[in-house]
């Protein structure tokens, strides 16, 4: 995407010239020992008139987390010149989903949706990517033209 031959998570490879995934720069108050630094619950900003925005259906949400890397905010500019798009911020402007321009169904998220999703109550992402993989699935395709 950004034609970097040596691009890599510092987590694979802590020499690499161009760290695209780095440690995260902030934890969460309710970590615990010997969790990542990011466990807990933490607000999320969704920007408007983005995918991840239509799918939740309100501009925040308590996002949960459990992990210790995040997006090198320094690559955003080149990210974005590319078609990913950053879709909603942490509390302090930090990345906390992207979205690709032009794909069927690109939503990444730091957060986990999944851990907040039941069999009953399934997380409204969950739900839109689901919907998005009915929608265009080959069977679809055939029987609507």
């Amino acid at each position: 995407m950004l034609n970097l031959a040596d691009a890599d998570s510092v987590e694979n490879f802590t020499d690499t010239r161009n760290p695209i995934i780095t440690p995260v720069s902030c934890g969460l108050p309710q970590e615990k020992p010997g969790d990542p630094k990011m466990s807990g619950t933490d607000p999320v900003r969704i920007l408007p008139g983005t995918r991840l925005h239509a799918a939740v259906g309100r501009t925040t949400l308590a996002g949960e987390y459990f992990c210790n890397y995040a997006v090198n905010e320094a690559y955003e500019p080149r990210f974005a010149a590319a078609g990913l798009k950053v879709t909603a911020r942490g509390t302090g402007e930090e990345t906390r989903a992207v979205e690709l321009d032009g794909h069927r169904f690109f939503v990444a998220t730091l957060f986990q949706p999944q851990l907040a999703s039941t069999a009953p109550e399934p997380h409204p992402i969950v739900v839109a990517f689901l919907r998005a993989c009915q929608e265009h699935s080959p069977g679809r395709r055939r029987r609507g033209g």
